[in-house]
Parts: structure tokens; C-alpha cells; sequence
């Protein structure tokens, strides 16, 4: 027998079976990192090539899915919700199930755009920056949004650090209230972490979704009544006449029915909600002592502080852990203003033999005048009473030693931050705030005694 004729037909089977398996490995891979298969480079058959029905109904279907929003059913385990239609240039920030409910407001490319709306999203969170565009609110519960600001999404690749989580899924407008979850502090800056709201936006592989029937659809955001959907059989005889008209004599048909069965949500007792709070406490204590620690010692509030954590150690109901940890920081608070007082006294010192300081000049020519100011000091603003956790204060302090004389409630028609740096005479009500353990004064009038020195 010839082998030519033999190896031809050999050699063309092999080279074809070699390029079909590779292209089905390729699509596979893609769906396990969340991203659309590539599409069939293969030409099309005679018997693959679609009838110009076929082909009218996907241009429908097609066309459909991206009008309006719609429901959709997530058919897999682990299916990533990205900041992004892109495997390479987005992130993953949260965790899809099988049979969770999602909203798509658009397809694209082999990408659904969802909103992070429904159970779906629950529990899932979101960064939003802790600066001056956003305000805590009394209780600590939420923040609400003074201008525009950010929602980012946390990279749950990176463990969801601040630093590694950049990517915006909405823009805050003025106005709206988000509930916080905790606030995180790092040496780059702060931020809330955050509840998602509605108005977010992920990507999820379409490959992993179908549109959900109407019954699924109605599951999507049943957040508040928390109910679970039981479901039945009832057994109608044939013999009964009102069954359906379905049934023949002697036949018997199963009816499904639903039964909601009514789930209580788990609510948090006092003494939960006061555990997360003293817990928010001391982290945000934790945080204020790295920025203290970074102040020069003569500078620094450690009073202010140190009074703070005076009271959360006074917690009786304190985690016995934290309270280790408070007392250790308040005996380290107590040494450093030991020196930080060795450091006043030598000011003091030194401003007594110089009579030139145009501050202490100026305390001078107050005293001489006989002006009865309730205080004397610099204005400076304050790092612990920054209006974040705690209300918004500013630190009078002594211009000779740098000692906090007192701190000062801004009031109606003073501008105090324009008045930073300069050495100021206040008249005002004088009290001491025994929940904030500290002198403070409520200006009715204040004298400019020195003007600030810039530079």
C-alpha cells in the first residue's frame, strides 16, 4: 500500500484535532476569571451558518437587552461583581451566588452593567473619602455628603486596603446620606467605609446571568420583610370538578403553591451596639494618637488625649483586652506630658528674660489696658476636636510656654479659621464641658492683639 496516500489524510486530522482542542480551553479559562469567552475565529459551515430567521431573532434579542433595565438570575457560584467591563484594567469588589437577583441597566460586549441594588448587594460595602467634602453626624451612624464626593469600590483582590482601591462606582452628590459601616485611617489619608447605596454601578460576565422569571424577579429587594418562599404540592383528584378542568376522572394532578414563611431579622441588643461602639472609639482614638504623635512635643494635645482615653477606660462594660490596651496608652500620655510641662516651664522662662516677644508684648499691653478678657492665647486649630467623631474646636494657646489655655466653640459671625496664628482677647461665657473634660469658651467678642505673621 502506498504510505503517501495513507499519511496525507493522517497528517490533516492530526493538525485540525490540534487547533479545535486548544480553542475550547481558551473559552473556559476566560468564563473561571470572570470574563467573556473570545469569540469563534472558526469560519462558518454550511450546516453551522444561521437561517435569516435565527439571525432576526438575536439581532432582536440583542437589541432588547439593552433597552430599559431588566432582572437577571446569576447561574453560578463565586461569580465576580467588577468595577469595570475589563478582566485586565478593573477590579473585583464583590461575590456573586447562584440564584441571586440582580438588576442590569445594560449589556455590552459580553458585559452586564448591574446596579448595586437588592439582597444581592446587602452586605456588601463601599469607600467614600473621610475629608472635608462629607459629614459625620451626631450618633456616628452615617455620613452625609456637604459637595460632591467619591463611592469607590474595594479591591477584594488587594483585601480591600484604601490604598489599593481606587476605582469610582458612583458620584456622591451634595445632599446624600450613606450609612457607615467603620472608618478606616492610613498614613495616605482616611476614609468611611460605607454601605452600598442604589445608585452604584458593577459588571458581571454575562455568561453567568439569565433573565429571572417574574416570581425571581420579585424576591430582588424583599430586604425589609426578610421572607423565605417555601414551595408546596397540593393534590387535586380528577374527580372534583373545580380542579383546573385539567384532570380526567380517577387522575391526579400536583399544584404548586407558595407559602411565605415570615424570617425575623436578627436586631442587635444594647449591649452589641455599645461593644461597636467603644470598639469605633478606640480606633478612632488610635487614629487622632498617630496624628498627635506626629506634632512636636510642645505642641502636641496630649491633655486632650489623654482625657479621652481616661473615659473609655472608665467603661466598665470594657473589653478586658482594650482596657490593657487604653492603659497602656494613658501611661505613655502621662510620661510625655510630664516632659511636654518641663517644656512649658522653660518657655516660660526664656519669654520672662526676653521682653521683646511682640506676643508677649501684646499680652502685656491687654493686661495694661485693663481689658477684661475672658482668655489670651494664639488661636490654633485642633487635631483631636476636628469635627470628624468629635465636635469642632479651637485651641487657645498661651503664647509664652505653648500651653493650651483653653479651647473655643465657634459661634455665630466669627470666622475663626481666618483668625489662625494670631494672638486674640476673648470675652465670652467660660464653662467646663464634662462630657468633653476639657475648658471651653463660647465667644461673645474678640480683639485682635497682634496681626498674624505669615511665613
Amino acid at each position: 500500500m502506498d504510505r503517501a496516500r495513507i499519511a496525507g489524510p493522517l497528517v490533516a486530522f492530526a493538525f485540525f484535532a490540534a487547533i479545535a482542542a486548544p480553542t475550547e480551553h481558551v473559552g473556559a479559562v476566560h468564563a473561571q476569571q470572570g470574563a467573556p469567552p473570545p469569540p469563534n475565529t472558526t469560519a462558518p459551515t454550511e450546516s453551522t451558518q444561521p437561517s435569516a430567521a435565527a439571525s432576526s431573532e438575536t439581532a432582536t434579542r440583542e437589541a432588547a437587552s439593552k433597552v430599559g433595565p431588566y432582572f437577571a438570575t446569576v447561574t453560578a457560584d463565586n461569580v465576580y461583581v467588577r468595577s469595570g467591563p475589563s478582566v485586565q484594567s478593573s477590579y473585583p469588589f464583590g461575590k456573586m451566588n447562584r440564584g441571586n437577583i440582580v438588576r442590569v441597566v445594560e449589556e455590552n460586549f459580553g458585559w452586564a452593567r448591574v446596579q448595586t441594588a437588592g439582597l444581592a448587594f446587602a452586605q456588601m460595602n463601599g469607600f467614600v473619602p473621610a475629608d472635608e467634602r462629607v459629614q459625620l453626624s451626631a450618633d456616628g451612624a452615617s455620613i452625609t455628603a456637604t459637595a460632591t464626593t467619591e463611592l469607590r469600590a474595594p479591591n477584594i483582590g488587594a483585601e480591600s486596603t484604601p490604598e489599593s482601591s481606587w476605582k469610582q462606582i458612583a458620584r456622591i452628590d451634595a445632599g446624600a446620606t450613606l450609612s457607615v459601616v467603620t472608618r478606616v485611617d492610613t498614613e495616605r489619608g482616611s476614609i468611611w467605609t460605607v454601605r452600598l447605596p442604589e445608585i452604584g454601578e458593577g459588571w458581571i460576565n454575562s455568561n453567568f446571568l439569565r433573565r429571572a422569571t417574574p416570581a425571581e424577579a420579585a424576591t430582588f429587594d424583599k430586604v425589609a420583610s426578610a421572607s423565605e418562599t417555601v414551595t408546596t404540592g397540593v393534590l387535586v383528584m380528577g374527580d372534583d370538578p373545580t380542579a383546573l378542568g385539567a384532570a380526567g376522572a380517577g387522575e391526579v394532578v400536583i399544584v404548586e403553591t407558595e407559602t411565605v414563611v415570615e424570617v425575623p431579622v436578627p436586631s442587635k441588643s444594647p449591649q452589641q451596639i455599645a461593644a461597636e461602639t467603644r470598639r469605633a472609639t478606640f480606633a478612632d482614638l488610635e487614629a487622632t494618637w498617630l496624628k498627635v504623635k506626629g506634632q512636636p512635643l510642645a505642641e502636641a494635645e496630649l491633655g486632650a488625649l489623654y482625657g479621652r482615653y481616661v473615659a473609655l477606660g472608665a467603661d466598665a462594660a470594657i473589653d478586658p483586652s482594650m482596657k490593657g490596651r487604653v492603659a497602656a496608652r494613658v501611661a505613655q500620655l502621662e510620661v510625655q506630658q510630664e516632659v511636654q510641662n518641663k517644656i512649658f516651664d522653660l518657655h516660660a522662662t526664656r519669654a520672662r528674660l526676653n521682653g521683646e516677644c511682640d506676643q508677649i508684648n501684646g499680652v502685656a499691653v491687654a493686661i495694661e489696658a485693663r481689658s477684661e478678657y475672658t482668655a489670651v492665647g494664639v488661636l490654633n486649630a485642633s487635631i483631636v476636636y476636628d469635627g470628624t467623631r468629635l465636635p469642632l474646636l479651637f485651641r487657645l494657646v498661651d503664647p509664652s510656654t505653648g500651653q493650651t489655655v483653653s479651647y473655643v466653640v465657634p459661634g455665630d459671625g466669627f470666622q475663626l479659621s481666618t483668625m489662625l496664628g494670631t494672638l486674640i482677647g476673648i470675652k465670652g461665657e467660660k464653662a467646663y464641658d464634662d462630657s468633653l473634660k476639657l475648658d471651653t469658651i463660647t465667644p461673645k467678642t474678640i480683639d485682635f492683639l497682634t496681626s498674624r505673621k505669615d511665613g
